[in-house]
């Protein structure tokens, strides 16, 4: 073996050092939204802050960079490739980008950062449950002006909002945005508008009475169809859904259920399935290293938005599993044939709430979201005026207005835990899965009649080749090219809705 393979071994053992803490980390986190009492947020804050601090302390450690150091010059990025080969040698400069971004945070701020997002997430539980922004204003003042400081330690060229949204999505930038969402929000804004002119279809079974324990058969039932191996994985509930992948053979899932709206935990759990497959497909021999961990969030959500939207709105999928909903549930959708059902799960009407929007609607969701933490960021907004700059938005955009903060600028979860930068990447997620839906579809000409017939895991397959097993051997944008043979562009996804919704 050669200096620089048992290098690269050396450093992979550190690297599982700090993945596996960081997996305890997110078990804490996990615990939290699901079973911890709501009395535990005190110690549970602390311990968050200090386990947080310990990761950091681990990556930033002088082992680490004497490690890493034999592999690549720190200085100049320059990598020592002899012996390495390609994937290991990308790996080792997805390791040395971390570094250099973890080295700028100080140990004390990153503790500050992590206990201000725990103490977030409760206040915002309450202030939601509340309806009361009040409440939480202090909390989030304090998490954006910790966020700014975060921006200014890692450094910026045009915009500070640049600096968080490359922890998500590196590579991507507001110029960038800014041209993509200049073209898809008044397109997206006409067919719907377009859309909204057209014959109501009648959505009222949609509400009607399902029992929770029926429901999770079912959607257990489409776990089981996706392939999910279910030694590896639980479904349980919590206040917003959401998928942690602890390791490539532990995944947490969870949904949120009501019985007046059962389509919606049925959308979840596919949205939530999808991630899953991510982290299940990603290849654990390499764990510890950026080859075992997803390449980007936007990445990440184009597997949720396949599986939710593109197979889970779908007729194809329908023709299959409906008669198995309709054998879980005969009362509620007695009368109801399949055409009607699929018509109505696909009904397109501007809504208050990001999760549950419909396709077209969906990203006008999210560039709300990214127009207003782009402008606190940039220190040009009061948060106290966010409920009314909010509301405008919604008002301008869908042309509703919420009549509560919790049905508006309180609805989610990420800015009390600091996830800003986060929102662009639900959006980057359609596009990306409108381009790999469009490959797939002429690579399978026959995926209609296959999904059909029950068979789905021929998509699975698809998405294991083209995204899961490469981790981040590849970044984004070059990656989404690999799997399509086109850089990426929003026309792919444009053309998807169209031809659905103008049918």
């Amino acid at each position: 073996m050669s200096k620089n393979l048992e290098d690269y071994e050396k450093l992979q053992e550190l690297g599982k050092e700090i993945r596996t803490l960081s997996s305890v980390a997110m078990l804490l986190e996990w615990d939290q939204e699901t079973y911890m009492p709501k009395g535990g947020i005190i110690p549970r804050s602390e311990q968050v802050e200090l386990i947080s601090f310990l990761i950091h302390e681990k990556k930033t450690s002088s082992i680490f960079k004497k490690a890493l150091e034999k592999l690549v010059d720190l200085e100049s990025g320059q990598i020592k490739e002899e012996g390495l080969g390609d994937r290991k040698q990308r790996s080792v400069e997805e390791f040395y980008g971390e570094y250099i971004k973890d080295a700028k945070l100080p140990g004390d701020f990153v503790k500050k950062l992590s206990k201000a997002n725990s103490e977030g997430i409760h206040a915002w539980q309450k202030a939601k449950g509340e309806n009361s922004f009040e409440i939480f204003l202090p909390y989030l003042e304090n998490i954006v002006t910790l966020n700014r400081k975060k921006s200014d330690y890692l450094g910026y060229t045009d915009h500070p909002y640049d600096a968080l949204l490359d922890l998500y999505e590196p590579g991507m930038t507001t110029q960038k945005l800014d041209t993509l969402f200049g073209t898809l929000k008044p397109f997206l804004t006409d067919l719907t508008k377009k859309l909204a002119a057209k014959k109501r279809v009648n959505t009222a079974f949609l509400t009607a009475h399902f029992p929770q324990d029926k429901q999770m058969e079912f959607c257990h039932f489409l776990l089981k169809e996706m392939h999910l191996d279910s030694e590896k994985f639980r479904l349980d509930f919590s206040a917003h859904p959401f998928c942690t992948g602890l390791h490539p053979h532990d995944v947490r899932l969870t949904t949120h259920t009501s019985s007046s709206s059962f389509f919606q935990n049925i959308s979840a759990v596919m949205h939530e399935g999808g991630h899953a497959l991510y982290e299940l497909g990603l290849p654990p021999e390499d764990f510890g290293t950026p080859l075992a961990e997803y390449c980007t969030m936007g990445i990440h959500e184009s597997q949720s938005r396949w599986w939710e939207c593109f197979i889970g709105q779908g007729r194809p999928f329908w023709k299959f599993a409906y008669p198995k909903l309709l054998e879980i549930f005969p009362k509620q959708l007695q009368g109801v044939t399949l055409d009607h059902f699929y018509q109505a799960i696909n009904q397109v009407e501007p809504s208050l709430i990001r999760v549950f929007a419909d396709e077209v609607t969906y990203i006008l969701h999210i560039i709300l979201r990214y127009e207003i933490e782009k402008e606190f960021i940039a220190g040009n907004l009061n948060l106290a005026d966010l409920p009314h700059i909010w509301n405008e938005k919604m008002e301008s955009s869908l042309g509703i207005v919420p009549d509560t903060a919790a049905t508006g600028c309180l609805q989610d979860v990420h800015w009390s835990c600091g996830l800003i930068g986060y929102f662009p990447t639900y959006a980057l997620g359609n596009l990306y899965a409108g381009q790999l839906f469009e490959t797939f579809q002429k690579t399978f000409p026959d995926w209609e009649v296959r999904t059909a017939n029950g068979d789905l895991s021929f998509m699975c397959h698809f998405l294991l080749e083209k995204v899961h097993r490469y981790g981040r051997e590849f970044p984004a944008l070059t990656l989404i090219e690999k799997a399509t043979g086109a850089p990426l562009s929003p026309k792919p996804y444009m053309r998807y809705l169209t031809n659905k919704y103008n049918n």
